[in-house]
């Protein structure tokens, strides 16, 4: 199957952008992104490594100029990269889930929500975009490709696990840390490789934790005890300030302290980890929003299955007897709207309260109901 169509169709699905990434979406088909293979998943990447003294940019910057560390495509982690993914998928439930207010109304609370528009509400399609999306759909082949990707995405997407490192991911882009088609850290179009989005450019985003960071942070901070007056405490109190607040309050600078790069490495290493850490734990907050939500939808099917059983079984019983519904219409026993005897409405217990206990009211003695004169 056309590599390209397939990239294009994803490209224009945010519902399997959600679910999958590129990469494992190719997977699905056999495919495989530009300048990888099908087996990218499994390449181990190479973390950069630095001698701290000279500062981290420009170290080892030549084994990513021909491949070296960077899956053998001559991709350089260090420079803007226009090929990125730099587009950010909101989850708009997730928004008005956290800031729904339980003090408030559903109808305040949607007020609130419909006053930020574009915060909490998915963006209906453009012009342009609907028509784009109606040319496709026209195209011989590609259109036809185009719903069968859709339907994978919107029908098996429900019996999938959620796709942690395809939410994460999207966070950090959010966060304005990008990614490339393999999950290393890039550089932007636009950006610098010395700064909180881009210090760690060529890591795996998933394959990264808090001690990827405290690894750096150590070695920058013996080189900046051995080239600098800092001492091991006062830099242990700049990491501890930006782990708390994600802020330096400080004015000293690289020329202050007659280094390279090697104060502002430290200042955004920290940084950046300070922002790992909070879209970690939102990435997470959002996998359990979305499996709580699975859940809530999967209890309503069932309910409404139950429902429409029900119903479907009175309908029969009425069909079956239908003067024997009629005088119970008459008497109150249902609601005269498709109930059975067993409720006024199906599904509820409305005309046959129980208080006691022992069996439905409105029975004769818990026992079968009837409409004839008892005797004695």
């Amino acid at each position: 199957m056309d590599v390209n169509n397939l990239t294009r169709v994803y490209n224009q699905n945010p519902t399997l952008q959600g679910q999958y990434t590129l990469q494992q979406y190719l997977d699905m088909f056999g495919g495989s992104s530009t300048g990888t293979t099908g087996t990218t998943a499994q390449t181990q990447t190479t973390t950069p490594t630095s001698n701290a003294s000279q500062g981290i940019i420009g170290s080892n910057i030549n084994q990513y100029q021909t491949g070296g560390g960077g899956g053998g495509d001559g991709y350089n982690p260090y420079q803007p990269n226009a090929n990125v993914n730099t587009s950010y998928q909101p989850n708009y439930d997730y928004r008005q889930h956290i800031d729904y207010d339980p003090n408030l109304t559903a109808t305040a609370n949607q007020k609130q929500f419909d006053m930020n528009q574009n915060y909490y509400n998915k963006p209906a399609p453009s012009g342009i975009a609907k028509a784009i999306n109606t040319g496709i759909n026209m195209i011989p082949g590609i259109g036809t490709v185009k719903k069968g990707m859709e339907f994978v995405g919107n029908t098996l997407g429900k019996y999938m696990p959620v796709n942690q490192r395809g939410i994460f991911e999207n966070e950090l882009r959010g966060s304005g840390v990008f990614t490339d088609a393999i999950g290393r850290i890039a550089i932007g179009p636009d950006g610098k490789y010395n700064t909180p989005e881009g210090i760690m450019a060529g890591y795996n985003a998933n394959q990264m934790t808090e001690k990827t960071f405290d690894k750096r942070t150590g070695n920058i901070s013996k080189s900046l005890q051995n080239k600098t007056s800092l001492t091991e405490q006062q830099i242990n109190d700049i990491v501890n300030e930006i782990a708390t607040t994600g802020k330096y309050s400080g004015t000293l600078t690289d020329e202050d302290l007659g280094v390279n790069n090697l104060f502002s490495n430290l200042l955004n290493v920290n940084f950046a980890k300070y922002n790992f850490k909070n879209q970690k734990k939102k990435t997470q907050e959002i996998i359990d929003f979305q499996n709580k939500e699975r859940e809530r939808k999967k209890r309503e099917k069932a309910e409404a299955e139950m429902k429409a059983r029900e119903a479907n079984t009175a309908a029969r019983a009425r069909a079956a007897n239908p003067d024997v519904y009629a005088r119970a219409d008459a008497l109150g026993f249902t609601d005269g709207r498709g109930g059975g005897f067993a409720s006024k409405s199906t599904g509820t217990n409305e005309a046959f309260s129980n208080t006691t206990g022992r069996g439905r009211t409105g029975y004769n003695k818990g026992g079968l109901a009837t409409m004839f004169k008892l005797k004695g």
